[in-house]
């Protein structure tokens, strides 16, 4: 299904590639597959990536191996076309990324020159040291964080971006969420001008 809301602004893609530790916080994560629900963004990942997360996960954060299986399951099934695969060939374009890290690069590449050509696209990851920018200067993929990323997708479409946070925030049970908590995962995730517009709007305090 094609996005609802299109940019073509370099500085905020639509089309995205997310990184293992995006994957790895469960707000983040929750946040980025129901922003691609809403067809406000495009989100990809790999099954390398999954494996990366969901194995630490498991021995970092002591998750339930079943639960993770389950969560998993669920996002492949909200997110068609979330794969992208044979891209090991593009690696070697990217020898000033970090070894462990070239692999994203390279699905990235894929992404922006067979999947979606001619579109920027977001590699959003919470690592951009192991990224750097001369690696990716010839190529229309741009390297962002995922607060500021958020904080950019929110200037654009605040009406959307705010439907969707609200709606992550109200499906919280286990613990749930009241506004003044959910600004401040927000601000934990440097989601600073998300978390000041939302703070506004539920009228509740920054951290």
């Amino acid at each position: 299904m094609p996005l609802r809301l299109t940019s073509s602004n370099p500085d905020c893609p639509r089309v995205t590639l997310l990184d293992a530790n995006v994957l790895f916080a469960p707000r983040l994560r929750d946040l980025m597959i129901h922003l691609h629900m809403a067809r406000v963004i495009q989100v990809h990942w790999t099954r390398e990536i999954e494996r990366e997360w969901t194995a630490n996960v498991i021995t970092k954060a002591q998750a339930d191996p079943v639960a993770v299986r389950r969560c998993l399951e669920g996002m492949r099934a909200a997110v068609p076309g979330w794969e992208v695969a044979d891209f090991e060939r593009h690696m070697g374009r990217f020898e000033t990324v970090h070894i462990k890290d070239r692999h994203v690069a390279a699905a990235a590449f894929k992404l922006a020159t067979e999947i979606w050509p001619g579109r920027t696209i977001g590699l959003i990851t919470k690592n951009l040291r192991d990224f750097p920018s001369r690696a990716f200067s010839a190529t229309p993929i741009r390297r962002m964080a995922p607060g500021p990323y958020l904080d950019r997708l929110y200037a654009e479409a605040p009406k959307a971006v705010l439907a969707v946070v609200e709606a992550c925030r109200q499906k919280l049970r286990r613990p749930p969420a009241d506004p003044q908590s959910y600004v401040g995962i927000l601000m934990n995730h440097q989601c600073k001008g998300l978390a000041a517009a939302l703070a506004k709007a539920w009228r509740v305090g920054l951290p």
